[in-house]
């Protein structure tokens, strides 16, 4: 074998090295994608979760006579973004 047979054969080597090294990489990324996907799910249902909660604890508060003017405020605020939210979605279930 010449030299340059010997040279051509070590680079076709590095070559496929590189290949296999760029599928694995690729497989990662893939799954790597698709667990943020994941988390991004599980992060917006903690949200909402954690906003549910938030609310549950506003109208206990508001049922014992607890809030001060501010809290009422907000309270107000966020049930009629909660009515408007689901005028929304009936909007769209009668269309």
């Amino acid at each position: 074998m010449t030299a340059i047979e010997q040279h051509i054969q070590s680079l076709q080597q590095k070559m496929q090295l590189l290949v296999k090294k760029h599928q694995q990489l690729e497989k990662e990324n893939k799954k790597l994608k698709e667990e943020l996907l994941q988390l991004k799910d599980k992060h917006s249902d903690r949200k909402q979760e954690m906003e549910i909660l938030e609310m549950q604890n506003a109208i206990l508060k508001a049922s014992q006579q607890q809030l001060d003017e501010k809290e009422k405020k907000e309270l107000e605020k966020k049930l009629n973004g909660f009515i408007r939210e689901i005028d929304r979605c009936i909007a769209l279930l009668t269309e």
